[in-house]
């Protein structure tokens, strides 16, 4: 009988781990919450994920088809006036490239 407690009592546990468990979190290599990365320049970005920040701002702007002028020095939250990307999505253009960058 206990150990039918036991694993009754295991399985619940795993359950409510499971739910409480965030869905739309990535692993990210940096953990920043994505309204502060909207308040940084695309070079801030860079140096957070230690990427080259043009490589970034090149992407960025291949990704969403961009017109505007940006430079490294751009904020996010001004290049969203043209696209509105949401943070995950330059979260995980910073990993990629931080991942290519160490695979080489």
């Amino acid at each position: 009988m206990k150990k039918i407690i036991l694993v009754i009592s295991l399985i619940v546990m795993i359950a409510l781990v499971g739910c409480t468990s965030d869905p739309d979190e990535h692993d990210h290599s940096v953990e920043i919450k994505g309204s502060d990365l909207r308040t940084l320049a695309v070079q801030e970005v860079a140096d957070l994920w230690e990427i080259d920040s043009e490589v970034l701002l090149s992407k960025i702007i291949t990704e969403f088809n961009l017109k505007g002028s940006y430079t490294v020095d751009s904020n996010l939250e001004v290049i969203r006036l043209e696209y509105k990307f949401s943070p995950a999505q330059i979260k995980d253009m910073a990993e990629e490239i931080k991942q290519q960058s160490v695979a080489n």
